[in-house]
Protein backbone atom coordinates (compact mmCIF):
# COMPACT_ATOMS: atom_id res chain seq x y z
CA UNK A 1 0.00 0.00 0.00
CA UNK A 2 2.90 2.36 0.67
CA UNK A 3 3.91 2.15 -3.01
CA UNK A 4 0.39 3.10 -4.13
CA UNK A 5 0.48 6.12 -1.81
CA UNK A 6 3.92 7.12 -3.16
CA UNK A 7 2.56 6.93 -6.72
CA UNK A 8 -0.44 9.08 -5.77
CA UNK A 9 1.80 11.70 -4.12
CA UNK A 10 4.05 11.74 -7.21
CA UNK A 11 1.35 13.80 -8.98
CA UNK A 12 2.19 16.67 -6.62
CA UNK A 13 5.92 16.02 -6.92
CA UNK A 14 5.76 16.83 -10.65
CA UNK A 15 4.85 20.45 -9.87
CA UNK A 16 7.53 21.10 -7.25
CA UNK A 17 10.70 19.57 -8.72
CA UNK A 18 12.56 19.38 -12.01
CA UNK A 19 12.11 16.55 -14.48
CA UNK A 20 15.51 15.02 -13.63
CA UNK A 21 14.82 15.04 -9.88
CA UNK A 22 11.40 13.46 -10.50
CA UNK A 23 13.08 10.69 -12.52
CA UNK A 24 15.60 10.01 -9.74
CA UNK A 25 12.71 9.70 -7.23
CA UNK A 26 10.83 7.40 -9.61
CA UNK A 27 13.75 4.99 -10.08
CA UNK A 28 14.37 5.04 -6.32
CA UNK A 29 10.73 3.90 -5.96
CA UNK A 30 11.44 1.07 -8.41
CA UNK A 31 14.55 -0.04 -6.50
CA UNK A 32 12.67 0.10 -3.18
CA UNK A 33 9.87 -2.03 -4.64
CA UNK A 34 12.30 -4.71 -5.87
CA UNK A 35 14.55 -4.78 -2.78
CA UNK A 36 11.78 -4.66 -0.14
CA UNK A 37 9.51 -7.25 -1.75
CA UNK A 38 12.19 -9.79 -2.61
CA UNK A 39 12.47 -10.25 1.16
CA UNK A 40 8.95 -11.75 1.26
CA UNK A 41 9.32 -15.19 -0.30
CA UNK A 42 6.57 -16.29 -2.67
CA UNK A 43 3.52 -14.67 -1.11
CA UNK A 44 2.31 -11.43 0.40
CA UNK A 45 -1.24 -10.56 1.43
CA UNK A 46 -2.39 -7.05 2.27
CA UNK A 47 -6.14 -7.48 2.63
CA UNK A 48 -9.08 -9.13 0.87
CA UNK A 49 -8.55 -6.92 -2.22
CA UNK A 50 -4.80 -6.55 -2.69
CA UNK A 51 -2.34 -9.44 -2.54
CA UNK A 52 0.39 -10.67 -4.82
CA UNK A 53 2.60 -13.66 -5.49
CA UNK A 54 5.52 -14.21 -7.84
CA UNK A 55 3.30 -14.30 -10.93
CA UNK A 56 2.29 -10.70 -10.09
CA UNK A 57 5.55 -9.43 -8.64
CA UNK A 58 7.79 -9.28 -11.73
CA UNK A 59 5.02 -7.87 -13.91
CA UNK A 60 4.56 -5.06 -11.36
CA UNK A 61 8.33 -4.47 -11.44
CA UNK A 62 8.25 -4.48 -15.26
CA UNK A 63 5.45 -1.87 -15.26
CA UNK A 64 7.44 0.42 -12.95
CA UNK A 65 10.62 -0.02 -14.99
CA UNK A 66 9.10 0.50 -18.47
CA UNK A 67 7.11 3.57 -17.41
CA UNK A 68 10.26 4.94 -15.73
CA UNK A 69 12.09 4.61 -19.07
CA UNK A 70 9.19 6.29 -20.88
CA UNK A 71 9.27 9.24 -18.48
CA UNK A 72 12.91 9.80 -19.51
CA UNK A 73 11.54 10.91 -22.90
CA UNK A 74 10.61 14.58 -23.04
CA UNK A 75 6.81 14.95 -23.03
CA UNK A 76 4.06 17.27 -21.89
CA UNK A 77 2.91 17.24 -18.28
CA UNK A 78 -0.54 15.94 -19.29
CA UNK A 79 1.09 12.87 -20.86
CA UNK A 80 3.13 12.29 -17.69
CA UNK A 81 -0.02 12.47 -15.55
CA UNK A 82 -1.77 9.96 -17.84
CA UNK A 83 1.22 7.60 -17.60
CA UNK A 84 1.24 7.74 -13.77
CA UNK A 85 -2.52 7.02 -13.77
CA UNK A 86 -1.90 4.12 -16.14
CA UNK A 87 0.85 2.78 -13.86
CA UNK A 88 -1.46 2.98 -10.84
CA UNK A 89 -4.17 0.98 -12.68
CA UNK A 90 -1.62 -1.60 -13.87
CA UNK A 91 -0.12 -2.08 -10.41
CA UNK A 92 -3.59 -2.59 -8.95
CA UNK A 93 -4.53 -5.03 -11.74
CA UNK A 94 -1.49 -7.20 -11.08
CA UNK A 95 -1.76 -7.04 -7.29
CA UNK A 96 -5.40 -7.95 -6.73
CA UNK A 97 -6.81 -11.40 -6.01
CA UNK A 98 -10.39 -10.19 -6.39
CA UNK A 99 -11.87 -10.89 -9.84
CA UNK A 100 -14.16 -7.85 -9.94
CA UNK A 101 -11.36 -5.51 -8.87
CA UNK A 102 -9.17 -7.06 -11.57
CA UNK A 103 -11.87 -6.44 -14.19
CA UNK A 104 -12.36 -2.84 -13.05
CA UNK A 105 -8.62 -2.01 -13.15
CA UNK A 106 -8.20 -3.98 -16.39
CA UNK A 107 -10.79 -1.79 -18.11
CA UNK A 108 -9.59 1.43 -16.44
CA UNK A 109 -6.10 0.94 -17.91
CA UNK A 110 -7.68 1.32 -21.35
CA UNK A 111 -8.62 4.98 -20.79
CA UNK A 112 -5.12 6.53 -20.35
CA UNK A 113 -3.71 4.75 -23.43
CA UNK A 114 -6.83 5.78 -25.40
CA UNK A 115 -6.27 9.43 -24.43
CA UNK A 116 -2.53 9.23 -25.20
CA UNK A 117 -3.25 8.02 -28.73
CA UNK A 118 -5.96 10.67 -29.25
CA UNK A 119 -3.93 13.62 -27.92
CA UNK A 120 -0.36 12.73 -28.93
CA UNK A 121 -0.85 10.51 -32.00
CA UNK A 122 0.77 11.33 -35.34
CA UNK A 123 -1.92 11.48 -38.02
CA UNK A 124 -5.67 11.92 -38.40
CA UNK A 125 -6.05 8.11 -38.53
CA UNK A 126 -5.27 8.01 -34.80
CA UNK A 127 -9.00 8.54 -34.09
CA UNK A 128 -9.92 5.44 -36.08
CA UNK A 129 -7.10 3.41 -34.47
CA UNK A 130 -8.04 4.38 -30.91
CA UNK A 131 -11.72 3.61 -31.54
CA UNK A 132 -10.72 0.22 -32.97
CA UNK A 133 -8.82 -0.55 -29.77
CA UNK A 134 -11.60 0.74 -27.53
CA UNK A 135 -14.41 -1.12 -29.30
CA UNK A 136 -12.51 -4.41 -29.60
CA UNK A 137 -11.63 -4.42 -25.90
CA UNK A 138 -14.89 -2.99 -24.55
CA UNK A 139 -17.19 -5.32 -26.53
CA UNK A 140 -15.14 -8.44 -25.73
CA UNK A 141 -15.19 -7.59 -22.00
CA UNK A 142 -19.01 -7.45 -21.70
CA UNK A 143 -19.44 -11.27 -21.50
CA UNK A 144 -16.65 -11.32 -18.90
CA UNK A 145 -18.55 -8.80 -16.76
CA UNK A 146 -21.79 -10.75 -17.01
CA UNK A 147 -20.08 -14.01 -16.01
CA UNK A 148 -18.32 -12.53 -12.97
CA UNK A 149 -21.61 -10.98 -11.82
CA UNK A 150 -23.19 -14.43 -12.16
CA UNK A 151 -20.32 -15.93 -10.12
CA UNK A 152 -20.73 -13.22 -7.49
CA UNK A 153 -24.44 -14.03 -7.16
CA UNK A 154 -23.77 -17.76 -6.73
CA UNK A 155 -20.71 -17.56 -4.45
CA UNK A 156 -21.07 -14.20 -2.66
CA UNK A 157 -17.33 -13.73 -3.13
CA UNK A 158 -14.94 -12.78 -5.92
CA UNK A 159 -11.69 -14.09 -4.41
CA UNK A 160 -9.65 -16.26 -6.78
CA UNK A 161 -9.32 -19.16 -4.32
CA UNK A 162 -13.07 -19.38 -3.71
CA UNK A 163 -13.88 -19.22 -7.43
CA UNK A 164 -11.45 -22.10 -8.01
CA UNK A 165 -13.83 -24.41 -6.14
CA UNK A 166 -16.68 -23.40 -8.49
CA UNK A 167 -14.76 -24.32 -11.64
CA UNK A 168 -16.18 -27.89 -11.75
CA UNK A 169 -19.72 -26.50 -12.21
CA UNK A 170 -18.81 -24.04 -15.00
CA UNK A 171 -19.78 -25.11 -18.52
CA UNK A 172 -17.07 -25.03 -21.18
CA UNK A 173 -18.86 -22.58 -23.52
CA UNK A 174 -19.25 -20.09 -20.63
CA UNK A 175 -15.55 -20.40 -19.90
CA UNK A 176 -14.74 -19.58 -23.56
CA UNK A 177 -16.61 -16.27 -23.20
CA UNK A 178 -14.76 -15.68 -19.92
CA UNK A 179 -11.30 -15.78 -21.51
CA UNK A 180 -12.33 -14.11 -24.79
CA UNK A 181 -11.45 -10.64 -23.43
CA UNK A 182 -7.89 -11.77 -22.67
CA UNK A 183 -7.45 -13.33 -26.12
CA UNK A 184 -8.44 -10.00 -27.72
CA UNK A 185 -6.19 -8.02 -25.37
CA UNK A 186 -3.06 -10.13 -26.04
CA UNK A 187 -4.05 -10.23 -29.02
CA UNK A 188 -4.63 -13.69 -30.47
CA UNK A 189 -4.43 -14.29 -34.22
CA UNK A 190 -7.78 -13.29 -35.87
CA UNK A 191 -8.43 -10.67 -33.15
CA UNK A 192 -5.18 -8.77 -33.72
CA UNK A 193 -6.29 -6.17 -36.30
CA UNK A 194 -6.46 -3.33 -33.76
CA UNK A 195 -2.84 -3.73 -32.58
CA UNK A 196 -0.84 -2.64 -35.70
CA UNK A 197 -3.26 0.25 -36.26
CA UNK A 198 -2.78 1.59 -32.72
CA UNK A 199 1.01 1.11 -32.79
CA UNK A 200 1.37 3.05 -36.04
CA UNK A 201 -0.64 6.02 -34.78
CA UNK A 202 0.50 6.05 -31.12
CA UNK A 203 3.40 8.22 -29.89
CA UNK A 204 6.61 6.39 -28.99
CA UNK A 205 5.77 6.14 -25.29
CA UNK A 206 2.28 4.88 -26.19
CA UNK A 207 3.79 2.06 -28.27
CA UNK A 208 6.33 1.27 -25.53
CA UNK A 209 3.72 0.84 -22.79
CA UNK A 210 1.29 -0.97 -25.10
CA UNK A 211 3.87 -3.58 -26.15
CA UNK A 212 5.79 -3.58 -22.87
CA UNK A 213 3.02 -4.00 -20.30
CA UNK A 214 -0.56 -3.73 -21.60
CA UNK A 215 -0.32 -6.89 -23.72
CA UNK A 216 0.88 -8.68 -20.58
CA UNK A 217 -2.47 -7.95 -18.93
CA UNK A 218 -4.07 -10.37 -21.39
CA UNK A 219 -1.49 -13.13 -20.87
CA UNK A 220 -1.58 -12.61 -17.09
CA UNK A 221 -5.40 -12.96 -17.21
CA UNK A 222 -5.16 -16.25 -19.13
CA UNK A 223 -2.54 -17.49 -16.66
CA UNK A 224 -4.88 -16.76 -13.72
CA UNK A 225 -7.87 -18.30 -15.51
CA UNK A 226 -5.76 -21.41 -16.20
CA UNK A 227 -5.03 -21.67 -12.48
CA UNK A 228 -8.66 -21.18 -11.43
CA UNK A 229 -10.49 -23.11 -14.20
CA UNK A 230 -7.98 -25.86 -14.87
CA UNK A 231 -10.50 -28.47 -16.07
CA UNK A 232 -12.40 -26.03 -18.30
CA UNK A 233 -9.23 -24.75 -19.94
CA UNK A 234 -8.03 -28.31 -20.44
CA UNK A 235 -11.03 -29.02 -22.69
CA UNK A 236 -9.98 -26.15 -25.00
CA UNK A 237 -6.24 -26.71 -24.83
CA UNK A 238 -5.88 -28.53 -28.20
CA UNK A 239 -7.87 -25.82 -30.01
CA UNK A 240 -5.86 -23.01 -28.38
CA UNK A 241 -2.50 -24.67 -29.10
CA UNK A 242 -3.48 -25.22 -32.76
CA UNK A 243 -4.69 -21.64 -33.25
CA UNK A 244 -1.65 -20.24 -31.43
CA UNK A 245 0.92 -22.14 -33.51
CA UNK A 246 -0.83 -21.73 -36.88
CA UNK A 247 -1.47 -18.05 -36.14
CA UNK A 248 2.18 -17.53 -35.18
CA UNK A 249 3.40 -19.03 -38.48
CA UNK A 250 0.87 -16.98 -40.50
CA UNK A 251 1.78 -13.66 -38.86
CA UNK A 252 5.52 -14.47 -39.23
CA UNK A 253 4.95 -14.65 -43.00
CA UNK A 254 3.10 -11.31 -42.84
CA UNK A 255 6.16 -9.79 -41.09
CA UNK A 256 8.38 -10.75 -44.04
CA UNK A 257 6.45 -8.54 -46.49
CA UNK A 258 6.29 -5.38 -44.34
CA UNK A 259 8.15 -2.24 -45.38
CA UNK A 260 7.10 -0.11 -42.37
CA UNK A 261 9.47 -0.84 -39.47
CA UNK A 262 6.89 -0.03 -36.78
CA UNK A 263 4.26 -2.35 -38.27
CA UNK A 264 6.87 -5.12 -38.51
CA UNK A 265 7.72 -4.80 -34.80
CA UNK A 266 3.98 -4.72 -33.97
CA UNK A 267 3.33 -7.93 -35.92
CA UNK A 268 6.35 -9.59 -34.28
CA UNK A 269 4.58 -8.93 -30.94
CA UNK A 270 1.57 -10.88 -32.27
CA UNK A 271 3.91 -13.80 -33.16
CA UNK A 272 5.34 -13.87 -29.62
CA UNK A 273 1.86 -13.66 -28.08
CA UNK A 274 0.58 -16.52 -30.28
CA UNK A 275 3.39 -18.75 -29.04
CA UNK A 276 2.68 -17.61 -25.49
CA UNK A 277 -1.03 -18.56 -25.77
CA UNK A 278 -0.07 -22.02 -27.06
CA UNK A 279 2.36 -22.55 -24.18
CA UNK A 280 -0.11 -21.38 -21.52
CA UNK A 281 -2.73 -23.75 -22.95
CA UNK A 282 -0.54 -26.76 -22.14
CA UNK A 283 -1.34 -26.05 -18.44
CA UNK A 284 2.04 -27.44 -17.36
CA UNK A 285 4.32 -25.77 -14.81
CA UNK A 286 7.12 -25.60 -17.39
CA UNK A 287 4.73 -23.90 -19.83
CA UNK A 288 3.65 -21.36 -17.20
CA UNK A 289 7.24 -20.48 -16.26
CA UNK A 290 8.32 -20.29 -19.92
CA UNK A 291 5.38 -18.02 -20.75
CA UNK A 292 6.15 -15.84 -17.75
CA UNK A 293 9.81 -15.48 -18.79
CA UNK A 294 8.66 -14.59 -22.32
CA UNK A 295 6.29 -11.93 -20.90
CA UNK A 296 9.20 -10.20 -19.15
CA UNK A 297 11.62 -10.67 -22.07
CA UNK A 298 9.16 -9.54 -24.73
CA UNK A 299 8.14 -6.52 -22.66
CA UNK A 300 11.73 -5.22 -22.57
CA UNK A 301 12.69 -6.26 -26.12
CA UNK A 302 9.59 -4.96 -27.91
CA UNK A 303 9.64 -1.66 -25.99
CA UNK A 304 13.31 -1.18 -26.94
CA UNK A 305 12.61 -1.91 -30.62
CA UNK A 306 9.77 0.62 -30.74
CA UNK A 307 12.05 3.24 -29.20
CA UNK A 308 14.77 2.37 -31.73
CA UNK A 309 12.36 2.75 -34.66
CA UNK A 310 11.30 6.13 -33.25
CA UNK A 311 14.94 7.32 -33.14
CA UNK A 312 15.22 6.61 -36.89
CA UNK A 313 11.81 8.18 -37.55
CA UNK A 314 12.74 11.43 -35.78
CA UNK A 315 15.87 11.77 -37.91
CA UNK A 316 14.69 10.60 -41.33
CA UNK A 317 11.03 11.62 -41.11
CA UNK A 318 9.90 8.18 -42.26
CA UNK A 319 9.46 4.65 -40.90
CA UNK A 320 9.87 3.01 -44.32
CA UNK A 321 12.91 0.74 -44.69
CA UNK A 322 13.70 2.06 -48.17
CA UNK A 323 14.09 5.61 -46.83
CA UNK A 324 16.16 4.50 -43.81
CA UNK A 325 18.71 2.47 -45.76
CA UNK A 326 22.40 2.88 -44.99
CA UNK A 327 21.95 3.87 -41.34
CA UNK A 328 25.20 2.02 -40.59
CA UNK A 329 27.13 4.72 -42.50
CA UNK A 330 25.44 7.51 -40.53
CA UNK A 331 25.63 6.14 -36.97
CA UNK A 332 27.53 2.90 -36.36
CA UNK A 333 26.76 2.95 -32.59
CA UNK A 334 23.03 3.12 -33.24
CA UNK A 335 23.45 0.29 -35.73
CA UNK A 336 25.10 -1.81 -33.00
CA UNK A 337 22.06 -1.28 -30.73
CA UNK A 338 19.78 -2.21 -33.66
CA UNK A 339 21.70 -5.47 -34.04
CA UNK A 340 21.62 -6.27 -30.31
CA UNK A 341 17.85 -5.74 -30.03
CA UNK A 342 17.05 -7.51 -33.32
CA UNK A 343 18.92 -10.67 -32.30
CA UNK A 344 17.15 -10.65 -28.93
CA UNK A 345 13.85 -10.44 -30.86
CA UNK A 346 14.50 -13.91 -32.32
CA UNK A 347 15.72 -15.30 -28.97
CA UNK A 348 19.47 -15.37 -29.44
CA UNK A 349 21.71 -16.29 -26.48
CA UNK A 350 22.04 -15.00 -23.76
CA UNK A 351 18.67 -13.31 -23.65
CA UNK A 352 15.72 -14.07 -21.37
CA UNK A 353 13.65 -14.76 -24.51
CA UNK A 354 15.83 -17.78 -25.28
CA UNK A 355 15.23 -19.40 -21.87
CA UNK A 356 11.49 -18.68 -22.13
CA UNK A 357 11.33 -20.14 -25.64
CA UNK A 358 13.19 -23.32 -24.58
CA UNK A 359 10.73 -23.81 -21.71
CA UNK A 360 7.76 -23.22 -24.02
CA UNK A 361 9.22 -25.67 -26.55
CA UNK A 362 9.52 -28.31 -23.80
CA UNK A 363 5.91 -27.81 -22.71
CA UNK A 364 4.53 -28.00 -26.28
CA UNK A 365 6.54 -31.09 -27.24
CA UNK A 366 5.30 -32.84 -24.10
CA UNK A 367 1.73 -32.43 -25.45
CA UNK A 368 2.43 -33.58 -29.02
CA UNK A 369 5.72 -34.07 -30.84
CA UNK A 370 4.19 -32.71 -34.08
CA UNK A 371 4.22 -29.22 -32.54
CA UNK A 372 8.00 -29.39 -33.10
CA UNK A 373 7.40 -28.76 -36.83
CA UNK A 374 5.49 -25.52 -36.17
CA UNK A 375 8.10 -24.42 -33.63
CA UNK A 376 10.93 -25.00 -36.12
CA UNK A 377 9.13 -22.97 -38.81
CA UNK A 378 8.32 -20.19 -36.35
CA UNK A 379 11.90 -19.99 -35.01
CA UNK A 380 13.28 -19.83 -38.57
CA UNK A 381 10.81 -17.14 -39.67
CA UNK A 382 11.45 -15.11 -36.48
CA UNK A 383 15.16 -15.06 -37.32
CA UNK A 384 14.32 -14.22 -40.96
CA UNK A 385 12.13 -11.17 -40.28
CA UNK A 386 14.41 -9.86 -37.48
CA UNK A 387 17.47 -10.01 -39.76
CA UNK A 388 15.36 -8.58 -42.60
CA UNK A 389 14.53 -5.62 -40.36
CA UNK A 390 18.19 -5.13 -39.44
CA UNK A 391 19.79 -5.64 -42.85
CA UNK A 392 17.30 -3.59 -44.87
CA UNK A 393 17.46 -0.60 -42.52
CA UNK A 394 21.21 -0.61 -41.76
CA UNK A 395 22.86 -1.64 -45.05
CA UNK A 396 22.59 -0.34 -48.59
CA UNK A 397 23.01 3.05 -50.22
CA UNK A 398 22.33 6.06 -47.98
CA UNK A 399 19.23 8.03 -48.86
CA UNK A 400 20.20 11.61 -49.88
CA UNK A 401 17.44 13.02 -47.64
CA UNK A 402 19.24 11.55 -44.60
CA UNK A 403 22.28 13.83 -44.84
CA UNK A 404 20.69 16.10 -42.22
CA UNK A 405 20.92 13.15 -39.78
CA UNK A 406 21.86 14.52 -36.35
CA UNK A 407 23.68 12.58 -33.64
CA UNK A 408 21.89 10.36 -31.14
CA UNK A 409 22.17 11.91 -27.66
CA UNK A 410 23.35 10.18 -24.50
CA UNK A 411 19.86 9.92 -22.95
CA UNK A 412 18.63 7.91 -25.95
CA UNK A 413 21.59 5.55 -25.66
CA UNK A 414 20.85 5.21 -21.94
CA UNK A 415 17.24 4.19 -22.64
CA UNK A 416 18.40 1.58 -25.17
CA UNK A 417 20.99 0.25 -22.72
CA UNK A 418 18.41 0.01 -19.90
CA UNK A 419 16.20 -2.09 -22.19
CA UNK A 420 19.00 -4.42 -23.27
CA UNK A 421 20.96 -4.87 -20.02
CA UNK A 422 18.24 -6.44 -17.76
CA UNK A 423 16.98 -8.47 -20.73
CA UNK A 424 20.31 -10.34 -20.83
CA UNK A 425 21.47 -10.12 -17.22
CA UNK A 426 18.26 -11.65 -15.82
CA UNK A 427 19.36 -14.88 -17.54
CA UNK A 428 21.97 -15.28 -14.78
CA UNK A 429 19.42 -15.00 -11.97
CA UNK A 430 16.74 -17.44 -13.16
CA UNK A 431 16.43 -18.85 -9.65
CA UNK A 432 14.24 -15.81 -8.86
CA UNK A 433 11.65 -17.07 -11.37
CA UNK A 434 11.66 -20.70 -10.32
CA UNK A 435 10.04 -20.36 -6.89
Amino acid sequence: MKFYLMLIFSFGLMNFCSHNLFMICFFMLFMMFICVNLYYYLWMSLDSFFSFDYYSFYLMGLSLFIIGLMLLIQMEKLSMILLIFLLLFLMMSFSTFNLFMFYFMFESSLLPIFMLVIFDGYAFERFEASYYMFMYTAISSLPFLMIILMLSKDLNTMTYFMIEMYSIKMKSWIFMFLIFVFLVKMPMFMFHIWLPKVHVEAPVYGSMILAGVLLKLGSYGILRMGQMFFLNMNSFSVLMITLGLMGGVSVSLVCLVQIDMKILVAYSSVVHMSLLIASLSTLSKVGFIGSYLMMIGHGLCSSGLFFLVNINYERSGSRLMYLNKGSLSLSSTLSMWSFLLCIVNFSAPISLNLIGEIFMLMSLISVDFLTMIFMMIMCFLSAAYSLYLFSFSQHGQVNLMNFNFYEVNMKEYLILFLHWFPLNMLTFSLNMFMV
